[in-house]
């Protein structure tokens, strides 16, 4: 081959990837790539992985992270974390078992389950704004002050309740074909990923991550916002709890535990840099989540010792971090 047919076909490969890579970006283009070939590497070798109902199992085994990672996303894009998550998922469907039991009706009880959690998230928010202390600190104190609240609330057992009939479909329903979770899941998604991208009050996140002083000096109300990602944040861990307690038919403390570790890695592997904010979309937390929807369900197709996931889950976590570092550096050597 000649040095200018070489160059051609280099040119051409050169035209057709660099707006493809400046489209998705590197990390989600790889990411694409990674999930296609786990994804297809498990349906050789494992029989059925890639039958309807275990697309579905596969999907449903991570849907409560999967609706929580889309508020994380915005509160780490902001430069932020919460931890407090995974206590505010069994908290909620505990809370919603009570109003239940007390005779309360569906959409009250629902409706004031989010206004106990919409309120821990804004704890959250005014620990972080108004007493200074970092989030990380103060969603882990509000992560064991809730679950402490829940265990004393239930005194550690589980909660039956006689859940309404309209209210087991938030759980165990089907909308257009799809499990009424993964349906809600997908209309989230949209919806939170159009108005990152196009929204001018959500691409504040983007300027209060990357540097919160200046965005604060340009007009930015930064303070009300990171409420407002807090509370959103909350919101949707309670959105997964009372799906839980439907699925279920019960609440309990076991509900979420270490979930806020599954949650974060999803985030962090589709791209949200944990390290410094302003850096993350929704579309790559999709990614992300689809990534370990297959994991987990590797695992248990294929019969692997269970105590390995967490070993593996931190692996995942540590090289992500590392990741989103570099492409970052390579997305902006290719701009």
């Amino acid at each position: 081959m000649s040095d200018t047919e070489t160059r051609k076909r280099g040119g051409f490969s050169s035209r057709v990837a660099r707006p493809v890579l400046r489209t998705l970006g590197i990390q989600n283009t790889c990411l694409i790539a990674l999930n296609l070939v786990v994804f297809g590497g498990m349906s050789v070798f494992v029989p059925n992985f890639f039958s309807g109902p275990n697309v579905e199992v596969l999907f449903m085994g991570f849907i409560f992270e999967a609706i929580m990672a889309l508020g994380m996303t915005l509160v780490i894009i902001a430069g932020g974390i919460d931890l407090s998550v995974s206590a505010v998922l069994p908290f909620s469907a505990i809370v919603i078992a009570y109003f239940f039991k007390a005779r309360f009706p569906i959409y009250a009880a629902i409706g004031l389950t989010y206004v106990i959690a919409a309120c821990i998230g804004f704890f959250n928010a005014w620990m972080s704004n108004t007493l200074k202390v970092h989030p990380f600190i103060a969603t882990l104190a509000t992560m064991l002050t809730v679950r402490g609240l829940a265990l004393a609330i239930s005194n550690g057992a589980n909660v039956t309740s006689d859940f309404p009939k309209r209210f087991s479909f938030l759980g165990q329903g089907r909308l257009l074909g799809l499990p009424f979770p993964i349906f809600l899941f997908i209309v989230l998604a949209l919806v939170l990923g159009l108005l990152l991208k196009n929204h001018r009050f959500f691409q504040q996140v983007y300027f209060i991550g990357d540097n919160p002083k200046a965005a604060k000096v340009s007009g930015i109300k930064v303070e009300a916002f990171i409420s407002f990602v807090f509370v959103l944040s909350a919101v949707l861990a309670c959105t997964a709890g009372i799906i839980t307690a439907s699925r279920f038919d019960n609440a309990s403390n076991s509900y979420g535990i270490n979930s806020e570790l599954r949650v974060i890695t999803a985030v962090v592997i589709g791209g949200t840099s944990i390290v410094k904010g302003g850096t993350g979309t929704i579309f790559g937390t999709v990614l992300g989540i689809i990534f370990m929807s297959i994991v987990y369900n590797a695992f248990v197709m294929a019969g692997l010792n269970p105590y390995y996931e967490t070993i593996v889950i931190g692996t995942i976590l540590l090289a992500a971090v590392f990741m989103v570092e570099f492409f970052k550096k390579k997305e902006m050597e290719l701009a």
